[in-house]
Formats: C-alpha cells, structure tokens, sequence
C-alpha cells in the first residue's frame, strides 16, 4: 500500500502511527528485559569477580557459563514481558469491519493492531532474544504462551511458522507445518478487514510456503507447499488440496503429490 502525498484520512498517518508504537514497544521489551535480567544477576550475586579483559581461558570459560545463563534468563523475561502486555488487551471479536478514510477504526481493529505490535516483537525478536521460539514452545513459558498470546496448540514444530493473529488460530495435535508457511486469523478486503478463525484439526500435513486464513482444516487432510487456501474454506477429513487457488484433488496419484509436495519441518 502506497503511502507517498497521502491527503488526511488515508492510511499513510494510521501506518505511521502504528511504526511509531512499535518502535517503542520494541525498545521497550528490549531496554525492560536487559534490566531486569542484569539487575537480578547483581541481586543473585552471579558475576565474576574478576574482569573479563586479559582474561586467561579459566577466567574466560567463566565468563561465558555466565553470560550464557545471562542470555537464557533474557530470554524468559522477554517472553514474560510479551504475555504481561498481553494481558490487557482484549481479543477481537470474529466478524467484518470498515475501514473509512477519516473515520476512526473500530475498537476491535485497534486491539487486533496492538495484539500485531506484540506478534511482530515475538516474531522479530531483537538479539540476545534468539532464544524466544525455544522458550515459548517449551514448559512452562508455553502454558503461559498459548491462551495469551496463541496459538492454542496441541503441536510442536522445529521451525517457527509465520503465524499471524496468533490469537485467532488454532492447532490439533500432530500437526506439521512446513518451513515458509503463513497462517492468519484475518484477511483484508476493497473497504475492510475480517476477523475470521483458523482451526487446525489432528494430524494434518501443511507444505512448504502455503498461505492460508479464516479456515477450517479437518483432521488428516494434506496441504500442498505453495497452496493459497483462501478464506472461508472448509478442507474436509483426509482430503489432500493443492494449487492457487488451492483445490480439493482426486485419485491415487493425489496421495503420492501430497508425500512429495508437504514439507515436513
């Protein structure tokens, strides 16, 4: 969306406004987890004594036993930080809404955007915070994770999926997403954006770069790499769907194209 001589009502000052909110939320979570993190190993008493520079390698092994536990508890509090934030603000509801130049958003728009500011920082985490995924999917961060920030989940993958709306989605069990796939709770039309969920059953395969929201994905059913299932589409139980759009296929060989087409994590 092009934002160049906006006249007043366009988009141009909503994006400018949202880019502004999520360099201070960023920074926020950035500077709060650093200080957190550094004041409470003073507190504990976990520093060396000795300084780091002209260390010898027993000094030096220290050093780095220590900062990687530093780094580690960075990485909880960052994600402690993301469900606090969380907390306040309400889920959207599901349904369609305008979006009018000069006009206000509704309420709901707005939640869905401050909800974004935190998937973004989840999703882009700033170094040391490379650690966010792990720390998330893994107890107890991830029973704190899942009904605040999403998705619900009964599934682990190795890679970390581009789940958008987070809080809209949710995942059976045994579910396997490919590297490159994006799944929303949303999608946008001419004048307004919907609020739709996306639900996963049990034991259902998503390929490689498959693009998808405001579905229902029945248990057992296969994605194609590359599909773009689009909105308000039902796959029912074990069927395989692939192309652009993505189709419902038929026969033997379909079972054979869904093994070499899903990537598996």
């Amino acid at each position: 969306m092009s934002t160049v001589n906006a006249k007043p009502g366009d988009a141009k000052y909503g994006i400018l406004a949202f880019l502004a909110l999520d360099t201070f939320v960023r920074l926020g979570l950035w500077s709060g987890s650093l200080a957190i993190t550094t004041a409470l190993f003073t507190q504990w008493g976990m520093w060396p004594t000795a300084s780091l520079v002209g260390a010898t390698f027993d000094l030096a092994w220290q050093w780095s036993q220590v900062l990687s536990k530093w780094v580690l508890l960075y990485n909880v509090v960052y994600v402690a930080l993301l469900v606090v934030l969380r907390l306040p603000i309400p889920t959207p509801r599901e349904g369609r809404y305008e979006l009018r130049a000069g006009q206000p958003p509704d309420r709901h728009v707005l939640w869905s955007a401050l909800i974004a500011v935190l998937t973004k920082a989840r999703h882009e985490a700033p170094f040391p915070a490379f650690l966010v995924y792990q720390i998330s999917c893994l107890p107890p961060m991830r029973w704190l994770v899942g009904p605040t920030l999403g998705p619900r989940s009964g599934s682990a993958n190795i890679t970390q999926p581009m789940i958008v709306d987070p809080h809209m989605v949710s995942l059976g069990r045994n579910v396997v997403i490919g590297v490159g796939a994006t799944i929303a709770g949303h999608y946008q039309d001419q004048g307004g954006v919907v609020f739709k969920r996306t639900e996963i059953e049990d034991d259902v395969l998503i390929g490689a770069n498959a693009v998808m929201s405001g579905v229902h994905i029945r248990k057992g059913a296969s994605i194609a790499g590359g599909a773009v299932v689009l909105p308000g589409t039902v796959v029912g139980e074990n069927e395989y769907w692939s192309g652009n759009p993505a189709r419902r296929r038929r026969g033997p060989e379909a079972a054979a194209d869904a093994s070499s087409a899903c990537a598996v994590d």
